[in-house]
């Protein structure tokens, strides 16, 4: 009996403690949202050009089969291609998990895409990724801020709330006009990596679910967080690494 109670007790207080962080979550995303913004190349995505010549490597698949991607072509303007033939020049493969872990952020703060590419670029992603503009509010890119490529990602530039803002990016020198203090580093999903997961390996192709659910984890943290302050909990996810690329 005083087992069954004590079992009760806990599930009550999981429950209660679930219920009680979805609302205060829920509280935090109307009246004071996270604001988080999306690195495109190497932490969602990964642009090959040219494009390679085919998806199949053979003799390397594990027990027969292999990760799948999902990619698209397309044609990226800053590299050389025949605007008389507009053939695709480029293949975008997309990270496993990242689509869905942009969607769940979204139940808890603003998604934006902050990025060094040229508008073309990252109109070709948004199409794929986000063709309804659900998933994403503010996009950045180096059309309109060229300072981005030289100065880093300043996020002055898309909220003036330092302490609910986060910025997920795998080059860290991005992070230098905030003085490092909002954003997280991501490990560089390469076109290494997306060869190891089509070459059949599942531990690569897990380990790239693995970060994307690290990525979601930090951000609802930073969301619920007692102080308000996302900045504290990117100290703790960067184990105090900054400035290295």
């Amino acid at each position: 009996e005083m087992t069954s109670q004590f079992l009760g007790y806990v599930r009550r207080t999981v429950i209660g403690g679930t219920t009680g962080i979805a609302g205060y979550s829920t509280y935090k995303v109307n009246t004071n949202p996270l604001h988080i913004f999306w690195d495109l190349d190497h932490t969602i995505l990964c642009s090959i050009s040219p494009l390679p010549e085919s998806d199949e490597i053979k003799d390397q698949r594990a027990f027969g089969f292999a990760p799948t991607l999902r990619y698209f072509d397309q044609i990226d303007d800053d590299f050389p291609f025949d605007p008389q033939t507009p053939t695709p020049n480029t293949r975008t493969y997309f990270r496993p998990g990242a689509r869905l872990t942009i969607w769940l952020c979204s139940f808890f703060a603003t998604n934006h895409v902050y990025t060094a590419a040229q508008r073309t670029y990252t109109e070709n992603i948004l199409k794929q990724i986000d063709p309804d503009r659900k998933l994403f509010h503010i996009v950045i890119h180096r059309d309109d801020y060229p300072q981005i490529v030289k100065e880093g990602k300043d996020l002055k530039i898309g909220t003036s709330q330092m302490e609910r803002a986060i910025l997920f990016d795998d080059r860290t020198s991005n992070f230098k006009p905030q003085h490092y203090q909002n954003g997280v580093g991501v490990l560089p999903f390469t076109p290494t990596r997306v060869e190891q997961c089509l070459g059949g390996s599942w531990m690569a192709y897990f380990e790239e679910l693995g970060e994307m659910g690290r990525l979601l984890s930090v951000a609802f943290l930073g969301s619920v967080h007692w102080s308000g302050d996302v900045r504290k909990v990117v100290m703790n996810a960067n184990d105090g690494r900054h400035g290295d690329d």
